[in-house]
Formats: structure tokens, sequence, C-alpha cells
């Protein structure tokens, strides 16, 4: 397969795209307008077939995603608790660092190997209190050569985490399976560090249940880089001074999803996607051994396009207070399944202008929503 950098390949998956959406006449939801692939800007280009570092980043073509999804991975020896430094010259003596790579779970991008040295990309996972001040950007530099591992992966299910659309895909058996809500890391100028970084990831650890920031209690934590988890959208704790009896509130974090929200951690929704698909599914279902990969794509350069006209959505006409993505979306009782159709283009039109995004089956945004997720999007 030649090798395409850049416009060449973004312009051949654009046309990809379209003649795929002409032959299949199914409406197109909200996607990209700006194609990018995250190694095209690179100082040093890769010279793969294909790879994570190569494919645009809200690629849409099943085919391509779950050839990455299914890729070995390369990591760095090391405890999923260690991180390496990335120094900027193949020297021992030098302490110039470009970056930080967390070890055995932070896939990196292979760009040459100079004897005891390897050139290498990633995203910098550099945490709160760190020397090296490179908050989740993309950087190449030098490792030690001896420090590189292949790590194989699940070839049944794999994680896709769009932080543009801040939607978590979940690939089954080479195909789109279910789509979830989520959040991710929210920066801020004083916290810089929380920024969720890209690239591909494994998940080496069920850490289970913790508290985080805030009094905040987070179920089912799976480890994908030291300290970031994906797990359950965080509850407030309460118990009953008189009966003992615990209640768990979830709505102080679950109005966020589908916004960026998190310390770097990715939050998942809790309610079941008409799959059946929730943060438990992914804690009961993934595989340990062989790992499940996860990629996340950044959303620096990218902007989001609005979904066609004709794009369905679902309602139920008697008293239904929210608009779905499906038509069997299970937080609908079943007798008003299934649900009645409409189209994006008539999301703010009477009586559909009334109701509120599902927190189960993640549909579209409306228009003013891409509008505001394109106005925040300042990481260029």
């Amino acid at each position: 397969m030649k090798k395409l950098h850049g416009g060449r390949w973004s312009c051949l998956l654009l046309s990809m795209l379209l003649l795929c959406a002409a032959a299949a006449a199914e409406p197109l939801p909200a996607h990209d307008l700006v194609f990018r692939t995250p190694n095209e800007d690179s100082e040093v280009l890769c010279d793969h077939d294909f790879c994570f570092w190569q494919m645009t980043e809200g690629e849409t073509d099943e085919e391509l995603v779950w050839e990455v999804l299914t890729q070995p991975m390369t990591v760095l020896e090391g405890n999923q608790r260690d991180q390496i430094r990335v120094r900027a010259r193949p020297e021992k003596e030098c302490t110039e660092y470009v970056g930080v790579v967390t070890c055995a779970s932070q896939g990196v991008h292979v760009l040459g190997t100079e004897g005891e040295w390897t050139r290498i990309e990633a995203y910098s996972s550099a945490e709160e209190g760190s020397k090296v001040e490179v908050w989740a950007e993309r950087f190449q530099g030098y490792v030690e050569t001896r420090l590189l591992k292949e790590l194989q992966v699940d070839d049944t299910y794999g994680l896709v985490i769009d932080k543009l659309q801040q939607r978590l895909y979940v690939y089954r058996e080479g195909h789109l399976f279910a789509t979830l809500l989520c959040s991710t890391g929210f920066p801020r100028e004083e916290t810089p560090f929380h920024e969720t970084p890209a690239g591909e990831f494994a998940i080496v650890s069920w850490v289970g249940d913790f508290w985080s920031d805030g009094g905040l209690y987070c179920a089912r934590g799976l480890r994908i880089n030291k300290g970031i988890m994906l797990h359950e959208v965080p509850c407030v704790i309460t118990t009953d001074e008189k009966t003992g009896a615990e209640t768990r509130d979830y709505t102080r974090c679950e109005r966020y999803l589908g916004e960026k929200a998190s310390h770097g951690c990715i939050r998942i929704q809790k309610e079941k996607t008409p799959e059946g698909v929730n943060a438990e599914w992914l804690w009961r279902n993934l595989s340990r051994k062989p790992v499940t990969k996860v990629i996340i794509w950044d959303e620096i350069g990218r902007k989001l396009g609005y979904p066609e006209e004709d794009y369905p959505l679902y309602y139920n006409p008697k008293g239904g207070k929210n608009y779905h993505s499906s038509p069997e979306c299970l937080l609908v009782r079943e007798k008003y399944r299934p649900l009645q159709a409409f189209t994006w283009g008539e999301l703010d039109e009477e009586p559909y202008s009334r109701l509120t995004p599902c927190p189960g089956c993640a549909p579209q945004i409306r228009r003013e929503g891409i509008d505001t997720v394109n106005e925040k999007n300042t990481r260029k």
C-alpha cells in the first residue's frame, strides 16, 4: 500500500466517505469538516503502511478503525505506574526532555532506530507537578531501544474515544457496536495537566472503585494511563443517620456527560445504551488478556459539521421528555416502544424543541450545541 501523507490521504478518505454515504443513501450524522491525521504535521513522517498516526481523527470507516484497534502496540517496559521522560537527543547525558510516556499501557509510535536509541512519537502524559511541563501535546523524541516491547491486543472488542464529540465508541468484531456519552479532562489555565492525552492505550488494570476530589465516588475504574481511568460517571454518596441507608446521586456529574468535565479520567454513562452497554458492561466484558486497546482522538485543528437535515431521531409522543437515537431506547418503557421518528432538521421546531437529549442512547446534539463545540475548541 502506498503511503499517503496529510492532504492526499484526507482527500482519499473524504472521497471514500462520500461514496459510501451515497451508496448507502443514509443521512450523515455530525462529522468532521476538517480531516487531520496525528502525524501529518510531525517533524518526521511515518512510513508505515497504515497505523493510528495515519488514521483520520473522527474516522467513520469501520474497516479502517478496526484495523487500527487490532494492531499490536509498542509500549515501554516498566510498571504501569512508572513514567519515562523522553529526551530531545539520543544521548544519556541529554537532560532536555520533550515529553513523558507511561510504561506498560501507553502506545508509542516508532519512527526509527539508531542503535541503542529509538525515535518515538506520542502525546505527553505529564502529570501535575511534573518537571516536564508538556501537557497532552504531541511530541517526538528518543528513548532507549531496550525499553520497547510489543503488546498484543484483543480482537473481539476495542474502544474509541473522541475528545471533540465527547463520545465513546465500542467496536465489536469489526463493527461499531454501541455509542456512549463520556467526559474527558477539562483543563483550565491554572490546571493544564487536566487535559486527557490522545493516542493509543491499553486497559492494563481493573482498579475498581475509588474516591476522587470533591467527595466524588467513582465506580469500576479501568486504568489506561497511570492515574487516568475509564470509570462510571461519579456520584455523591449520602448516608441516612437513622437507618444507615445509602443514597447515590449522579446528577452533579451526569449532566456534563457529552462535555469535558473531569480531571483527566474518562467518565462513562451508567445508563444502558439500546445494546445494553454502559460502564458496568465494559467492566464485565472487556478482555483482560490479551488487553483491550483504547484509541483517543485529539480535537486539535478539527471542526464538527452538522448532521444532514433528514438524519433520524425518535421520541415518545405520549409525554416523552427526551429525544433519542434509537426507536428501542431502553430508558423508555417497553409499552411506548418503538418510538416515533422525526428528523434532526425538525429538532428546533415544535413539539421537538422542548425535548432534551437522552442520557442513555447518545443522540445527535442540536445545531446550537455543535456551534458551541466548535467555539470551545480552542486547541489549535
